[in-house]
């Protein structure tokens, strides 16, 4: 199950997302048992961070990780400001935005990091072939 929870952000169709989403996890050999894609301010996220991660910095996702094995539990936090102001700085649509970030957590779930540089560029590489993905379906 995959739910999203916002106020009127979302503008793709959520069923598509989700089977986008369902289609990425089995190409990497996991299942979704729940993931919830929370679409916050950005207030919001820095709270989360400071209490959960005692990090003191703003933030674009949190990703909340309890997967079992290859069945995916998850949350994630995403800033809605901070993916508007990433879809300017990066020339991008909010759509788009919303599928990188939304993908980037499914990707932490199966176990991808992006604390070192070559960490970070492998996840952009897998977040441009998951949005390749999408794109190929409509």
């Amino acid at each position: 199950m995959i739910r999203f929870f916002h106020e009127n952000f979302l503008t793709l169709d959520e069923t598509h997302i989700s089977e986008w989403l369902i289609e990425i996890a089995k190409q990497y050999g996991y299942s979704i048992q729940q993931m919830d894609y929370n679409f916050v301010d950005a207030t919001t996220l820095l709270e989360l961070n400071q209490k959960h991660l005692n990090h003191d910095t703003d933030t674009d996702i949190l990703t909340f990780d309890y997967t079992v094995d290859t069945k995916i539990t998850a949350e994630a936090f995403i800033s809605c400001e901070a993916l508007i102001e990433n879809a300017k700085k990066y020339n991008q649509s909010a759509e788009k935005e919303t599928l990188r970030l939304v993908s980037h957590a499914l990707l932490h779930c199966m176990r991808q990091n992006d604390k070192s540089e070559d960490e970070k560029l492998t996840m952009q590489r897998k977040e441009d072939a998951c949005l390749a993905m999408f794109h190929v379906k409509q």
